[in-house]
């Protein structure tokens, strides 16, 4: 999907499309026969990010008032197009519809007594989570997860801190990833989310399916974007700055195998990764020589092999003490005392 695809529909979600807008998003539902389904995809996970906030409206009746007005503006202008809009105009009151059933049936109920499970893991250690739905999450080292023990009402939620990898179960109810104020929101995919609080980001790659990517400003839950295979976001929680790319989501979730692939990337991030993966603390003597930038891959190999091969990489040098790994130029002019 484009991004004014995105902007249209949420605008239309949101009540807020003009009538300009809406012939527009009109005639790209029409173009071709994909773009409806993911019209109908997108609706569902805005309806479903709504659901899990605030209560939602009666999204169909407002909507369909809008939609009524502009099909007799269009019968006077261009009655040739008459079938096609009045089709289109139809699935959209189906698709309000639906949402206001889906509301109204599965609407989450308050109850003081739910009960939660917490996986934490620790550095170096990681682990397989089989859900209530019988979705699967891989929970990386230094993680943590929070869930129902029941997923119930119209969720299918999970709090995470740290890395994981999920492979969703398609269901009704939208799955949701909640890290800080950014959530992920999916129907059935599999999927990578790394949201270390250290790392001051959070990094969404879809391996399968379509997902979901919203941020809760002021209260109120935008659509970032939404992303199909191969494709990647990373926000920074600090400044809200967000960026997307392409990526190989294969070799992104490849540490649940115990492999690990790194294109051009910050000698510190590779570290970051080592540490939740081996439980070890590594430490830069001069912060700076972290900026060094490796491209490399591992397979299953001890840890000792992985930082003599990356010291070969970049030039760099380390020695370990007492399960410390303190790394540092050879031509370093100054440091800290490594006790």
């Amino acid at each position: 999907m484009e991004d004014n695809s995105y902007r249209l529909i949420v605008a239309y979600f949101e009540k807020t499309i003009s009538d300009e807008e809406l012939t527009e998003l009109r005639e790209w539902i029409e173009l071709y026969p994909g773009n409806q389904e993911q019209f109908w995809e997108t609706m569902q996970i805005l309806e479903a990010s709504k659901s899990y906030f605030k209560k939602t409206d009666q999204v169909g009746t407002a909507s369909w008032q809008r939609i009524n007005a502009h099909i007799q503006k269009e019968e006077k202008s261009n009655v040739g197009r008459k079938i096609h809009w009045l089709a289109y105009a139809a699935s959209i009151l189906i698709i309000g519809s639906m949402s206001l059933w889906w509301y109204k049936h599965s609407s989450y109920k308050a109850d003081t007594a739910v009960a939660y499970t917490e996986v934490i893991n620790p550095e170096g250690q990681q682990s397989k989570i089989l859900l209530p739905d019988s979705s699967v999450i891989y929970l990386a080292g230094g993680s943590k997860i929070k869930y129902r023990k029941n997923f119930s009402g119209n969720k299918r939620s999970v709090s995470l801190e740290g890395e994981a990898f999920f492979e969703v179960m398609h269901g009704k109810k939208p799955f949701m990833i909640q890290s800080g104020e950014i959530a992920t929101v999916v129907l059935g995919t599999s999927f990578n989310v790394r949201a270390f609080a250290s790392d001051h980001k959070v990094t969404v790659t879809v391996n399968s399916g379509k997902v979901g990517v919203m941020k809760t400003v002021r209260g109120k839950n935008h659509l970032i974007k939404y992303l199909t295979p191969n494709e990647q976001i990373e926000i920074n929680t600090i400044t809200g700055l967000y960026a997307f790319d392409t990526a190989n989501a294969a070799d992104v979730s490849a540490w649940i195998k115990n492999h690990f692939v790194f294109y051009d990337v910050p000698i510190r991030e590779v570290m970051a990764s080592l540490e939740h993966r081996y439980g070890v603390r590594i430490e830069f003597i001069e912060p700076e020589i972290g900026n060094s930038r490796v491209t490399a891959k591992f397979k299953n190999m001890p840890l000792k092999d992985v930082m003599d091969e990356l010291m070969v990489l970049s030039g760099l040098t380390y020695i370990e003490k007492n399960g410390h790994i303190f790394i540092y130029s050879v031509n370093q002019k100054g440091g800290k005392i490594m006790n």
